[in-house]
């Protein structure tokens, strides 16, 4: 593994925006320095208007709003559960700390919260086509098929490290403190300085998409799904067949601490499970997205309509349905969050409890991005 630096202005330029350390890297048995440890989820709905230049934080516990001075222009947003990813649409890339996550232990989580911050920004010398945030590492891959690798580690005490740069990878994604890198039409284990390890080899080629489940991290190839599972010391690859069908190029929306994600393509929607190793595809027409809620009978839609529906994953019937103007959906263990930028709202639904409205909170902008952090 080539030796930590910090980023410097070459083919990569980045720029530290915060002092403040928010926290130190966490400890044995969740354990943060710096950071409060709390009973509840610190769940926040992080939110920006297209093309604008502030991240707001909706505290779903409290219901209050904070913003953070953005230094790029938001045009996509992701989140690995602490860090939200915003992205220019092109080759600028903002890291802001959100102050509140969940550390899982399997049989216990804990919940901490700490100052929320823009770390840092860093901008590519070609278009960013994937960020990748998860444990030790976040991967950042541009359309050359070159791969940046940060230390997750580092931004936890707000420094923004590069470990290593490598090329010819078209997906890189973080688990087992290893990368699982998509290279020459396969899935193969590499260090943070992009060094084949051998631990699988798996094939996959135009790789579309991923997710890290407890079952196991899921990566969605042209003609199946490739499953990398930790067991043990050792990593174990599995294909999981799909009839030959692609997986879309969409968001995995799925339960926290879960086994189960979904994905819409414009042909329906898929519903993976890692542990099982499956995959299920259930034929519609007008889906903008999907989530698991992880009960492994049913499936979460929102339609292009912004109607949310509940449907059978064994028959695909409409159990639930609930008429919004929404275009974005998240979900967390117990509610699934839906924005309507146009009416400058975010609803609430209970997913448990066919679908009911719970509770409405009216946005400072236009929510025409949004992820959940914390949760």
């Amino acid at each position: 593994m080539t030796t930590a630096r910090l980023l410097t202005v070459t083919a990569l330029t980045l720029v530290l925006t915060a002092c403040a350390a928010p926290a130190a890297p966490r400890a044995e048995h969740g354990y943060v320095a710096g950071a409060e440890e709390l009973s509840e989820p610190q769940s926040a709905i992080a939110y920006a208007s297209d093309g604008g230049t502030t991240l707001h934080l909706l505290d779903l516990a409290s219901t209050e709003h904070r913003a953070i001075g953005l230094r790029t222009t938001a045009r996509e947003l992701s989140e690995d559960g602490r860090f939200v990813y915003l992205t220019d649409g092109d080759r600028t890339l903002e890291i802001v700390d959100a102050g509140v996550w969940t550390v899982d232990h399997t049989d216990h989580v804990h919940y901490y919260r700490a100052p929320a911050a823009s770390v840092g920004t860093l901008t590519t010398e070609k278009p960013i086509t994937s960020v990748a945030g998860n444990g030790a590492h976040i991967a950042i891959g541009t359309a050359d098929g070159t791969v940046v690798v940060l230390d997750r580690r580092a931004l936890e005490s707000g420094e923004m490290r590069e470990l290593a740069r490598f090329g010819a990878t078209a997906l890189a994604v973080p688990y087992a403190d290893l990368l699982l890198a998509a290279q020459d039409d396969r899935i193969v284990a590499v260090d943070a300085a992009g060094k084949r390890t051998g631990a699988l080899e798996a094939p996959c080629t135009d790789p579309a998409g991923w997710v890290v489940l407890r079952g196991g991290a899921l990566i969605g190839c042209d003609s199946h799904v490739v499953r990398v599972k930790q067991e043990g010391p050792e990593l174990a690859a599995e294909v999981i067949s799909t009839d030959g069908a692609s997986i879309p190029r969409g968001t995995f929306g799925f339960r926290p601490r879960s086994n189960e994600a979904a994905v819409a393509g414009e042909d329906g929607v898929w519903s993976l499970n890692a542990p099982k190793a499956t995959a299920r595809h259930l034929p519609m027409a007008g889906v903008r997205a999907a989530a698991s809620p992880a009960d492994g009978s049913t499936v979460l839609v929102l339609g292009s309509d912004g109607t949310l529906r509940s449907h059978d994953l064994a028959t695909g019937k409409v159990l639930a349905g609930r008429k919004l103007a929404a275009t974005r959906l998240t979900l967390d263990v117990n509610r699934a969050y839906l924005t309507d930028p146009g009416a400058g709202v975010i609803h609430e639904i209970d997913y448990r409890d066919g679908l009911r409205t719970a509770r409405t909170f009216t946005t400072v902008e236009r929510p025409d991005l949004a992820v959940e952090v914390g949760r």
